[in-house]
């Protein structure tokens, strides 16, 4: 699914099919949907997929008017991962693309001769890369591995963030942003709001599959179990196809999410699907994978080895798809119904799940609104769940709370967004072993703004989780470990689906208040979701019991992390790349702590066992090394 557009390049090389070329201004792409020319003569391209297209009337996936997206405004109304390019008869570009920003655009703009190049890919120049420090810091402290929705590695290429557009006129390049208006929370006890749920959720399933084959990359959680039971009411087991991951990082503790495997081979066997397993075995030639996914990862800046997996994954369900086929995913759950905390981790009890749950909601309260609440009147120490989770965290660095509503608001967000800690007022002092004094401050300082303050004196406790879902394409949604799905089944020419990454879901997640497992209620984290596979499709909850999939839910000391890099064979290759100056000569001694850096490869070098932050930072530089994103 890629594209390339050009205007006034001294030098031009078609690599896809040319769609469009007058004027210096070449258009190529593999992914036409559609193209036209309006009553002004101005022509327009679309490029990618849309799945449907949604009025009063109800979502409809067939005889879609395209023409509808002539205007940005519509994109609300279209379901997909597309692009719209709007060519004006003087060869004036205006181009958007979907609602939630799924289809990547890299641009890169020379004032000087009025060039442009715009592409789906980040390496589409030759030319060596000006490393953006900024960006670089960004995947090395943030979850996900790749720099935030409109940065590049490159400090002379930029990405189109969620919502914008961009304009060109042969003299000037603007970018313009749609108003994003948060929306209020429903009351609590509106439990009609079930059925709505259910019904969109179904929708989501159905506009998304296949009639010939539909294959889930099948977990043993709640998401991707899920929609399994969701085709499965819809069609019947017949055209359905499962695909797992055997993970084997290390020889020492060999398969590391048995408890997974198991209860998926369970949840198969009672709705009768057929389950395929694909090999995640790094425990020698993890070079010859690394080889054959780097091109891939590296032209969308993917630094974070899930992208392996994802690949290993995506290859496997190749072999097994038939034509037409659609790959379902279960990801974006997390962040959409809590935030992340709903992986029974954020307190650790050997005897009970339930606690576990439990803590994962008093995780979520505490970015609540009414922990927000208590922050801005500055009674939030006197919270209990303040005091239990302060107790966890006696060895972090906290920030003093900010003065006023509109300040306090803001610190919340960044502490969700930007401090890595996953706690309210995690201060970024905590990556002070990586990074220097200006690097913290620059980088807190110019994320703030590029990405936090449009919210500033628009917060409130009704409209916060509306902010922060808004966010998260932003930022996580984005990184390496989620749009990394789609990327790969692109790479295998499958057609991914995620159906919780839905407009209408979306907006529903965005408004359902903290009481509905978000919070101290007595609901089940997931709330609707465990409501519908409770009351509306058969599902065998009995099988949820039980640790949920790794070796760390009974083992809280066990590391994925640790075994890739401390006892897979990507540490021969870690320590190849790691130790060449050519790498540690990327890291500018005025944002890093680079004779830190040094210290650390050095220790791993001489064979010493990584060990928390320590073992995270190898493991994010090692990533950065081996997949040649720098």
């Amino acid at each position: 699914m890629d594209f390339k557009l050009t205007i006034n390049t001294k030098t031009y090389k078609p690599e896809l099919p040319i769609v469009y070329s007058k004027n210096n201004l070449i258009l190529e792409t593999n992914s036409l949907i559609k193209s036209w020319t309006n009553s002004d003569s101005s022509s327009f391209f679309l490029i990618g997929e849309i799945i449907g297209y949604r009025d009063k009337d109800g979502f409809n996936t067939k005889n879609i008017d395209f023409h509808k997206l002539e205007s940005n405004q519509e994109i609300k109304n279209f379901e997909g991962r597309f692009l719209v390019i709007n060519i004006s008869n003087k060869n004036e570009i205006n181009l958007f693309n979907d609602y939630f920003g799924r289809f990547d655009v890299y641009w890169q703009h020379s004032e000087s001769n009025q060039s442009l190049c715009i592409s789906s890919r980040f390496n589409f120049k030759s030319d060596d890369i000006d490393l953006d420090q900024n960006a670089l810091a960004q995947v090395l402290s943030l979850y996900g591995g790749r720099p935030l929705k409109k940065q590049s590695l490159n400090k002379n290429i930029k990405r189109l963030g969620v919502g914008e557009s961009l304009k060109f006129d042969n003299k000037k390049l603007l970018i313009e942003k749609l108003e994003f208006v948060p929306k209020n929370t429903f009351l609590k006890n509106d439990n009609s709001k079930l059925e709505l749920y259910f019904n969109i959720f179904i929708e989501s399933l159905k506009s998304r599959s296949s009639d010939t084959q539909n294959i889930v990359f099948l977990s043993s959680g709640w998401d991707s179990t899920s929609i399994l039971a969701g085709l499965v009411h819809l069609y019947g087991p017949d055209k359905i196809d499962c695909v797992i991951g055997r993970m084997k990082y290390s020889k020492r503790s060999g398969i590391i999410n048995q408890f997974e495997i198991d209860r998926a081979k369970k949840i198969a066997d009672y709705f009768k699907v057929r389950l395929h397993i694909v090999e995640l075995d790094y425990t020698e030639k993890v070079e010859d994978i690394i080889e054959e996914a780097k091109p891939f990862l590296k032209e969308q800046m993917f630094s974070n080895f899930t992208a392996i997996n994802h690949f290993l994954l995506a290859k496997g369900a190749k072999k097994i798809a038939v034509e037409g086929s659609s790959v379902f995913v279960g990801e974006i759950s997390d962040g959409a119904h809590n935030f992340g905390f709903s992986q029974y981790f954020s307190i650790f009890h050997h005897n009970s799940f339930a606690f576990r749950e439990y803590s994962d909601k008093m995780a979520s309260y505490l970015f609540g609104p009414t922990f927000l609440e208590r922050l801005i009147d500055n009674n939030y120490t006197d919270d209990p769940v303040w005091k239990i989770f302060q107790l966890y965290n006696e060895s972090t660095k906290f920030d003093e709370i900010e003065e006023g509503k509109e300040n306090i608001s803001l610190q919340l967000l960044s502490s969700l967004f930007l401090s890595g800690g996953r706690i309210p007022l995690y201060s970024c002092l905590n990556s002070k072993k990586l990074f220097n004094d200006k690097a913290i401050k620059d980088f807190f300082n110019y994320n703030k703004k590029i990405y936090l303050d449009d919210f500033k004196g628009k917060i409130e406790p009704e409209n916060l989780y509306s902010i922060y879902l808004h966010l998260y394409h932003s930022f996580h949604w984005q990184g390496g470990t989620v749009s990394t799905f789609e990327k790969m089944c692109d790479v295998f020419n499958l057609k991914c689906r995620l159906p919780f990454l839905d407009i209408k879901l979306i907006d529903f997640l965005s408004i359902m208040p903290e009481s509905w497992g978000r919070g101290l209620d007595i609901n089940n984290t997931k709330y609707p979701l465990k409501w519908v596979l409770n009351n509306k499709i058969d599902y065998p909850i009995e099988l949820q019991n039980g640790p949920h999939s790794y070796i760390y839910d009974i083992d809280p000391d066990f590391s994925h992390v640790s075994e890739l890099v401390n006892a897979s064979s990507l540490k021969k290759l870690y320590l190849s790349e790691l130790t060449k100056d050519s790498f540690i000569n990327k890291f500018n001694s005025k944002y890093y702590n680079t004779e830190y850096i040094k210290s650390i490869i050095l220790r791993y070098s001489s064979g010493e066992e990584m060990k928390g932050e320590d073992l995270n930072h190898i493991y994010n530089l090692g990533n950065l090394a081996i997949l040649g994103t720098i």
